[in-house]
């Protein structure tokens, strides 16, 4: 206990000494949001100025990267040492001199932070592991066990304002994903040791979200965590890393009905409605706060990917069946009303300067809702046709991105449409005629009609890129 303690003491002095060295990049970045709100600048001139100030962009140079690694090296050299030097160090002297370790490292990070970049940002990184290093170290020290998610929770609180103090996003972006892995490795993930012993799969710890034991700590450390990753992702990441805290939101909503908590959904039906609802939900969300196009990306990745993943159910050989909860169902249906009444109630011009190609995004954005109801059905025909419905949804989206980017001179769209187009046709085409595949004549036939599809596909994508059309509103 008296080595916790003086491990929050330290930390305690060197965030203190960070605050006053530090402040002045804190400063700058208030008053260009002043500046920002003022009108007086732009939020491109913003991320500009923060950038040449080295703490706007994640962006780092080489010599940067190796420090990122440097650091890494250290601390894995240190727990090597000290693992070897184990037995010959006593309790106290571990202790202590982890404790002078961290205060070291901590003043030195200070120290050197406005000289070189290479140098600082490894005693930053160095600065943030440490804790981790010094938590698990008491444990094994004093032969302590328990809850596997405490000492990440505790590493997680105290290396907080190191990543709000550091000029740069690097720490940030670490701790962030950080949390992400703790919340949803503590929610969702198994008891591995009970699952390797035979045991029944339950899950253990403070941060368990199980349908047998309901604890409000859980809820309640959980809500926390997706706070701090939603506060934490738009005010320290890089621009066009800040929403993908929606994601991690949909996610772990996902997760809610998915995994076996108190919202379980284990009917397949459902669970296929809930993945398009929350599929969709995240792309709106992006498209409502106007995010950037890599964060948009990965929801229209995960958005497509389950559209994708859903043309193979024309395989299944009985209707989709199991049992729900109200709450399962609640928060899916209103994540489907959310998902539906956002796109429409969103202005035109965030799918499309045409207003026609608006309309049509938004209705083959939706589609996928209207189609998914069909897997709660009692009849597996019904399952199939939405089987083949999701087809040719895909391959309306992908003609639309091909046809929009052309009009519109995106090259990006374009190359999308066709990718997708592709990956439905060879996939239909091997998922139909796979089983005619057996002899070595097949494969030359098969092989040639998948390049003459490649390769009237480049042609096509091409031609789109290479003609460029006036765009009228």
């Amino acid at each position: 206990m008296i080595g916790m303690l003086l491990t929050l003491v330290v930390v305690g002095v060197l965030v203190r000494g960070a605050s006053r060295r530090w402040s002045g990049g804190a400063d700058l970045a208030a008053a260009l949001a002043d500046a920002e709100a003022a009108g007086i600048i732009t939020s491109v001139q913003r991320e500009q100025i923060l950038a040449r100030a080295g703490g706007g962009r994640f962006g780092l140079s080489g010599a940067a990267w190796l420090g990122v690694f440097a650091g890494l090296f250290v601390v894995a050299g240190v727990s090597l040492l000290i693992a070897r030097n184990w037995e010959n160090i006593g309790p106290a002297t571990r202790v202590v001199g982890f404790l002078v370790l961290l205060l070291a490292v901590g003043a030195a990070a200070m120290r050197v932070r406005d000289r070189a970049l290479a140098a600082s940002l490894p005693l930053e990184l160095l600065w943030f592991f440490l804790p981790l290093v010094g938590i698990g170290l008491y444990a094994q020290t004093f032969q302590l066990s328990g809850d596997p998610m405490k000492p990440f929770l505790t590493w997680l609180a105290l290396t907080a304002a190191v990543a709000w103090l550091s000029p740069r996003p690097v720490v940030a972006a670490l701790h962030t994903f950080a949390m992400t892995l703790v919340l949803f490795s503590g929610n969702f993930v198994v008891d591995v040791a009970a699952v390797a012993l035979g045991g029944p799969v339950a899950r253990t710890g403070v941060l368990a979200l199980t349908d047998t034991v309901t604890s409000p700590i859980a809820w309640l450390l959980s809500l926390l965590l997706l706070g701090a990753i939603t506060v934490q992702s738009l005010r320290l990441l890089p621009h066009a890393h800040r929403h993908h805290c929606v994601g991690v939101w949909m996610l772990w909503l996902f997760g809610l009905v998915a995994a076996t908590t108190p919202f379980h959904v284990a009917h397949e039906g459902w669970l296929m409605v809930a993945a398009i609802a929350f599929a969709t939900l995240w792309v709106v969300a992006l498209t409502a706060v106007d995010a950037d196009i890599e964060a948009r990306a990965a929801a229209l990745l995960v958005w497509l990917g389950t559209l994708y993943a859903l043309t193979f159910t024309w395989h299944m050989q009985s209707a989709p069946a199991g049992t729900v909860t109200i709450g399962g169902i609640a928060i899916t249906v209103i994540a489907a009303v959310a998902a539906i009444g956002g796109a429409l109630a969103l202005p035109a011009d965030r799918f499309s300067p045409l207003p026609s190609w608006a309309r049509a995004a938004k209705l083959l954005l939706l589609a996928p809702l209207a189609v998914v109801v069909l897997y709660l059905a009692s009849d597996v025909r019904l399952a199939w046709t939405a089987a083949v419905l999701m087809n040719v949804i895909l391959i309306a989206i992908a003609v639309g991105f091909m046809w929009h980017g052309s009009l519109v001179d995106d090259a990006v769209q374009v190359n999308v449409g066709v990718t997708v187009l592709m990956w439905v046709l060879i996939t239909r085409f091997l998922d139909v005629f796979g089983g005619m595949l057996r002899s070595g004549i097949g494969f030359i036939v098969a092989g040639l009609l998948l390049a003459s599809l490649a390769w009237a596909l480049e042609r096509t994508r091409r031609r789109l890129i290479g003609t460029p059309r006036a765009v009228t509103p």
